[in-house]
């Protein structure tokens, strides 16, 4: 049974995380869109939506939320005297920073990002959300000293904010009396060095996360070798460099694809794989099982239409929390993107030559670029660009290069450009002239996606 849009009916599903008790990390539950119930011995919480609960170690609960709801899980290893309390303890996350809920998902629970952020810098950012809740108080603006030496201090502390060196520890590392310290602060601050320190700490991650747009910081993760498993990465928002090696490669065989945002592209195992995330951006990677994907050449990214979007993120926090359907599959994700047309994108030429030669056509997005002067620039007669282009992909030059600028129209039409504009994008002097060649290639007309990505999200 499938839905009227086409996507299995089992895309959506209730979600019932049964009893548990964490013996070394705490839990954070976020609800993204919908409502959650968080089950105590004694009580229940309700979570609406941007709403989060801590829940510390050696509390039992059980987790729970409708088909139509999305909540995610962030686990931190804590030790006892933090910032949160070994009690619940209800969060409210500015609308603003939602991104960030799912940015310290990554950090904490994907093979990718680990070792990218250590724990007292989840429970910071956890506890900034705290203690800019509405019914606490905000940190206030800190004045900034004239003093020579005072200034140095107040750099150090910015940059360190849970530093643990005294008045008299500064004045001895920028050789001045600590006095002299103590009284630049009172004067031309207002606060002496004590309040002043309280209050950096506070608001010190108001400096990474402004309340008026929070950007997750730009990434670039280590080296992972997907040894016995499949992955599928699926850029949400932003763009990012991909950048992959067959075992056994030296790094100067590496190859380099982009992924924008609304693009996915599968990497089957025995690949190692490092990511380049911009500033902004949020790239989800789903394991799957070693087989799960078409074995073979490696692929450029396909689109993913926006009509899928609920569905596959669903999906991506399954496979990335705790918090996932009780009979969960992964394998029903393959499923799901083998709906979607074009899967499983353009094959990738294999050779170093021809890649480069690959990512010179793709650019290419009005179709100006001749296949000999291509073939010129990397050293190549036409003749041997086809026949090697044939071999490598398995499709005629022709053939690939009029997929991938459909596939490139297909991505301005989902994020609603016009058809006349997109006809320009791609070269073409009219827009009707487009609509048949599009129609062609897709099997429809072009027109602009009329479903916006949801704001309740992020």
């Amino acid at each position: 049974m499938a839905h009227p849009d086409g996507l299995p009916a089992a895309a959506l599903q209730p979600v019932v995380v049964d009893w548990k008790c964490n013996l070394t990390y705490s839990i954070v539950v976020w609800v993204s869109n919908g409502t959650a119930r968080v089950h105590f011995e004694d009580t229940v919480q309700l979570l609406q939506a941007g709403q989060a609960l801590w829940i510390p170690r050696y509390i039992a609960h059980k987790v729970e939320h409708d088909a139509h709801s999305l909540a995610l899980s962030i686990m931190v290893r804590t030790a006892s005297n933090h910032k949160l309390g070994d009690g619940w303890r209800l969060i409210n996350v500015p609308p603003a920073q939602a991104q960030w809920m799912f940015h310290l998902m990554l950090l904490t629970l994907s093979p990718l990002h680990q070792g990218q952020a250590s724990a007292q810098r989840v429970l910071d950012t956890l506890a900034h959300f705290a203690a800019t809740s509405p019914s606490t108080t905000r940190p206030v603006p800190l004045a900034m000293p004239r003093h020579s030496a005072a200034r140095k201090v107040v750099s150090h502390l910015l940059a360190h904010p849970h530093g643990t060196l005294h008045l008299a520890d500064y004045a001895r590392k920028f050789a001045v009396s600590e006095r002299t310290l103590r009284r630049a602060f009172l004067a031309e601050t207002g606060l002496n060095f004590r309040q002043w320190r309280q209050q950096a700490r506070l608001g010190a991650l108001d400096r990474v996360l402004p309340h008026s747009a929070s950007q997750p910081p730009a990434l670039t993760t280590r080296w992972v070798n997907l040894a016995n498993q499949d992955l599928v990465l699926w850029a949400v928002r932003g763009r990012a460099s991909i950048y992959q090696l067959a075992h056994g490669e030296g790094t100067g065989r590496e190859r380099t694809q982009q992924l924008q945002a609304g693009q996915f592209m599968l990497i089957p195992a025995g690949q190692s794989l490092r990511l380049q995330i911009e500033q902004g951006s949020l790239l989800l990677p789903l394991s799957l099982p070693a087989g799960s994907l078409p074995s073979g050449q490696h692929r450029m990214p396909c689109q993913l239409p926006v009509e899928f979007f609920q569905a596959m993120l669903h999906r991506a926090v399954s496979h990335i929390t705790l918090l996932r359907p009780v009979h969960f599959d992964p394998l029903d994700t393959v499923k799901l993107l083998q709906l979607v047309p074009n899967y499983p994108g353009l094959p990738w030429p294999r050779s170093a030559r021809m890649r480069s030669l690959a990512g010179t056509l793709a650019a290419d997005t009005r179709g100006m670029l001749p296949a000999s002067a291509a073939a010129e620039q990397h050293g190549l007669s036409l003749r041997q660009l086809q026949r090697r282009w044939s071999a490598e992909t398995g499709m005629s030059l022709r053939a690939w290069r009029q997929a991938c600028r459909f596939q490139h129209a297909e991505a301005l039409l989902n994020a609603g450009f016009s058809v006349s504009m997109v006809s320009l994008q791609l070269g073409f002097s009219d827009a009707g002239n487009f609509s048949r060649a599009y129609a062609k290639s897709r099997g429809r007309r072009p027109k602009p996606a009329d479903y916006t990505l949801p704001t309740d999200i992020f």
